[in-house]
């Protein structure tokens, strides 16, 4: 990996200009990661962007969490409409040497904080039914979507070790410290920033993980077990998608 690109990833940790539309903490993190021959993703990202790769890898990944805290900084929060479970499929990518996250799929326990993001944030989200259980350091997190394409998932998993902070060029940072995603509608790029505080990871070890998740996207389900990570909260502050390219 260059230095320019390790020191793009470093200043893309900066608060960004302007003021944050929204806030939401993130709970229960768990980080699910495969590799993959960028020949398996590259025929699903739109041609505007190149896959962001390390080692010669792309990576594809599953992430499930929880949201809570949710409200527009210029509003008060919403009863009933604050907190939800999440998963959402992934895989990275750069936009004119800028590195960020494409969303292949953005699953949420509840309707209507779903379809408000899907609008405004122009995420492909869809409805689910979610269960998640935690106690003593286990946890267990369950997926239906309620749509099409079907997909379901279910995870058990239990924390380990406190890791020391990655370095620039590691993996482990390639894979987590993301600040911006991509979306493309009606032939404009946009971009969404975020902010929050550099991850703190645990180890996390995975006993059982069945899922489609990936495969309702295209790509088969890897048969390998997930390089595997854990944040126990995150709190981030969201800007508006700002348009950055007419396609």
């Amino acid at each position: 990996m260059s230095a320019s690109v390790a020191l793009d990833r470093l200043m893309m940790r900066a608060r960004p200009q302007g003021t944050a539309i929204m806030h939401q903490t993130w709970q229960n993190l768990l980080f699910m990661h495969w590799s993959l021959h960028p020949d398996e993703v590259r025929a699903l990202i739109p041609p505007e962007f190149e896959l962001d790769i390390f080692d010669e890898k792309a990576w594809i990944g599953v992430t499930p969490f929880t949201v809570t805290h949710l409200h527009l900084h210029s509003l008060p929060p919403i009863p009933g409409l604050t907190s939800f479970h999440e998963l959402n499929v992934r895989t990275y990518v750069h936009y004119k040497g800028m590195p960020g996250v494409w969303f292949f799929s953005l699953d949420a326990s509840k309707l209507v904080p779903a379809m408000a993001a899907r609008a405004l944030f122009m995420l492909p989200y869809h409805d689910a039914e979610v269960t998640f259980q935690e106690s003593d350091g286990q946890f267990a997190f369950e997926l239906a979507r309620a749509g099409s394409p079907a997909a379901h998932f279910r995870a058990n998993w239990h924390t380990g070790l406190r890791l020391r902070d990655p370095d620039i060029d590691s993996l482990a940072f390639f894979l987590v410290e993301r600040y911006c995603y991509f979306a493309l509608r009606d032939g404009t790029i946009y971009t969404t920033r975020i902010y929050h505080h550099p991850w703190i990871l645990d180890e996390a070890v995975v006993s059982f993980h069945a899922s489609t998740m990936i495969g309702a996207v295209g790509i088969p389900e890897p048969g390998t077990r997930p390089l595997a990570h854990f944040a126990c909260e995150q709190n981030v502050d969201i800007w508006a998608p700002t348009p950055v390219c007419q396609a």
